[in-house]
């Protein structure tokens, strides 16, 4: 996992090389101290001022998956010390869970959905093309349900597939609220392995998703509402936070999203599909997961 205790913001105005004006912006993190997060955040703005005097692409900085500049809330242990996950909180406020062995699979509901067949194209036809811009327009077809159960049934017969073939494996099944999210209980998976990308293809989980695991080396989790699914706004100030004023106006918004979010769940349990085994080490991510999120309330 990419996660840092302390994060600092370095900022710089300055001119390239050819006298353009410029604000340049970086960003550091450390577990040692917030003074060596600073540290290094101005080391990081002096590099990419260098890179701009070179006329070197700014867009090209840094190279390589970039940790997730999110707030640290807790580290979660195993009861010998070792460090199963943590919890942050995303640039939108919610809390997530971060586990870098744990397999969350995030499934959208546009993931299953069949993609549809081309339409053939015919010859143009003029009398068609007039016919058809002065005609009534055909009636706006109703928007879908948000979890048809024919998305359920393809999930379930991606398990059944996949189960047949390991018949070993355990899979928790949740509903949210556009789709499902799924986890592992059986064995540890690394994200970038090859059996992890297996089970990403078979259950058709999220791309984007899927990139964010590789790039973080951990599963992530959301376990608090998504602030405007209950007519909450996001926070005011990105973090880290740079006056005391800001932080304190940042306790404040957590407050009224955190009443807010009493009113609604995250997850809706589904079932529990294979053979039923939960490792250990795991038991107490699973029961976090469920006690944080789990309900039979609204879904956001």
């Amino acid at each position: 996992m990419q996660l840092y205790s302390y994060w600092a913001r370095a900022t710089l105005n300055c001119h390239d090389a050819d006298g353009n004006a410029y604000s340049l912006i970086s960003y550091a993190g450390s577990d040692t101290s917030q003074a060596a997060a600073q540290t290094s955040a101005e080391q990081l703005l002096q590099e990419r001022y260098a890179r701009l005097l070179a006329d070197e692409r700014l867009g090209e900085y840094p190279t390589g998956a970039t940790p997730l500049r999110e707030q640290l809330v807790q580290r979660i242990h195993d009861k010998q010390g070792n460090l199963l996950g943590a919890l942050t909180r995303n640039r939108y406020g919610s809390i997530v869970l971060n586990a870098p062995r744990l397999m969350i699979l995030d499934v959208d509901n546009q993931n299953l959905q069949p993609k549809p067949e081309p339409a053939p194209s015919k010859p143009f036809s003029l009398s068609g093309f007039l016919r058809n811009l002065f005609s009534t327009p055909p009636p706006v077809s109703p928007l879908p349900s948000l979890l048809p159960p024919e998305l359920l049934a393809q999930v379930q017969l991606r398990l059944a597939a996949w189960l047949h073939l390991y018949p070993d494996w355990n899979f928790r099944l949740y509903r949210t609220r556009l789709g499902f999210r799924l986890i592992v209980t059986h064995q540890l998976l690394d994200p970038n392995s090859p059996q992890a990308q297996e089970v990403f293809a078979a259950l058709r989980t999220d791309s984007i998703y899927v990139r964010l695991c590789q790039m973080q080396d951990c599963y992530r989790a959301r376990l608090s509402p998504k602030p405007w699914r209950i007519g909450w706004m996001r926070p005011t100030h990105p973090f880290p936070y740079d006056t005391a004023e800001q932080q304190v106006q940042q306790q404040e918004w957590e407050q009224q999203y955190t009443a807010r979010s009493e009113a609604f769940s995250v997850c809706e349990w589904v079932g529990e599909y294979g053979s039923g085994y939960v490792l250990p080490e795991v038991e107490c991510l699973i029961m976090l997961h469920d006690e944080t999120c789990l309900g039979s309330k609204k879904l956001a």
